[in-house]
């Protein structure tokens, strides 16, 4: 019977290698491991969303995830007084709403929907002449959600504040460019 030939595995001084070869090859092609955030901002005001609608204080919950989201994933520092900020990050709750989707034989509501519709705002403070007419960003959020399961209309809407203050902070990115990643 042959003996199989025994391949030596990657070592951890070769898995290395490799990867400080990848980053080496990527630093001149203008890539970056950085977050796309304006380095020119410091600080961020934000003010509590307005509301609209008539569901009680899903604004305010809203301006805290926000303001959270901001101070965990961002370079950016939440300030407290619109003196001490780089730019404004103003919103408007426009609709927020549940809607049943599916009722059980007895007509209570199986499966329910929390939609709500935010305008937002991020400006310099003070505005930059371009900003000063320029329309809000919309941004939507509906979860699904179960009573039978235990889910409440409270715990549907603070996971579409959750949802929505992910996608407002996903904005603050700096757009991509069309001169990036070119040498």
């Amino acid at each position: 019977m042959r003996n199989p030939i025994q391949v030596p595995g990657p070592t951890r001084r070769n898995i290395l290698r490799l990867f400080a070869l990848s980053l080496a090859g990527q630093a001149g092609c203008g890539y970056s491991l950085r977050a796309p955030y304006d380095t020119n901002v410091k600080t961020v005001f934000v003010p509590p969303f307005r509301s609209v609608s008539f569901r009680r204080e899903v604004q305010l919950q809203l301006t805290e995830l926000v303001q959270k989201e901001i101070e965990k994933r961002t370079p950016y520092k939440v300030v407290g007084r619109i003196e001490e900020a780089d730019t404004i990050l103003e919103g408007t709750v426009n609709y927020a709403d549940k809607n049943i989707m599916v009722e059980n034989p007895e007509n209570l509501p199986r499966q329910l929907t929390a939609t709500m519709q935010v305008s937002v705002n991020w400006i310099h403070n003070p505005p930059l002449d371009y900003e000063r007419n320029r329309d809000p960003t919309v941004v939507s959020e509906t979860t699904y959600f179960a009573p039978e399961l235990g889910e409440t209309t409270t715990t549907a809407f603070y996971r579409t504040s959750q949802n929505l203050a992910t996608q407002i902070v996903d904005m603050m990115e700096e757009p991509w460019s069309a001169g990036e990643g070119k040498d």
